[in-house]
């Protein structure tokens, strides 16, 4: 009896230290799964967290500092992530349909098989960032600095790149059907028919 008394309080110990280790933040319960939409999590540090399949639709992510997360399969449907550090999160297969991702800083995330249709990138870091197999359709990546990202077999159709540092991607496969390329920058980019872009690379003196 004293044995099986002892089995349960540990277990209880257990548990009450796994619950007690999530972070709240204004009501939302930093861990998988969690269900959050709407919520204000502006400015919080959030480094290292498994958010994998949480719903953060529509809230307040700007600011955020979510470097090395693990995000996959969540639901970021119109949140803001302005100016949020997500330097090397994985992202695969989220929703961030017309979120606000500008500024952000995805240097080296993973962006597969995600879909963020209408979303605004402006002035986010891309650089080594995978984006293949992404649904961009009609984002706006203007001013984006994407120097090494690759964007093979994404859907690009409509997609505002003006401005956009194309230097080192890898556009393999890509559909950049009707997509905006006004003043892009063009150098050692493999582009959709694999042929290899220079056309602004320095000219040697």
């Amino acid at each position: 009896m004293k044995a099986i008394t002892t089995w349960l309080l540990i277990v209880a110990l257990f548990w009450t230290a796994t619950a007690s280790a999530y972070q709240t933040i204004n009501g939302c319960k930093i861990k998988r799964r969690t269900n959050c939409p709407g919520a204000n999590l502006a400015g919080a540090d959030l480094t290292r967290s498994n958010l994998g399949s949480a719903d953060f639709s529509g809230a307040n992510l700007a600011g955020s500092d979510l470097s090395g997360d693990k995000i996959s399969e969540a639901n970021l449907i119109r949140a803001n992530l302005a100016g949020a550090k997500l330097v090397r999160s994985n992202l695969s297969e989220t929703y961030m349909n017309n979120a606000n991702l500008s500024q952000a800083n995805l240097a080296n995330a993973d962006l597969s098989q995600s879909f963020l249709p209408g979303a605004s990138l402006k002035g986010a870091n891309l650089t080594g960032a995978n984006l293949s197999l992404v649904n961009l359709k009609g984002a706006d990546l203007t001013d984006v600095n994407a120097r090494g990202a690759v964007f093979t077999l994404s859907s690009l159709i409509d997609a505002n790149l003006t401005r956009a540092d194309l230097t080192e991607a890898i556009l393999v496969g890509a559909d950049m059907t009707n997509a905006i390329l006004k003043e892009a920058r063009f150098c050692k980019t493999t582009m959709p028919d694999r042929s290899i872009n220079n056309s602004h690379c320095p000219q040697p003196k």
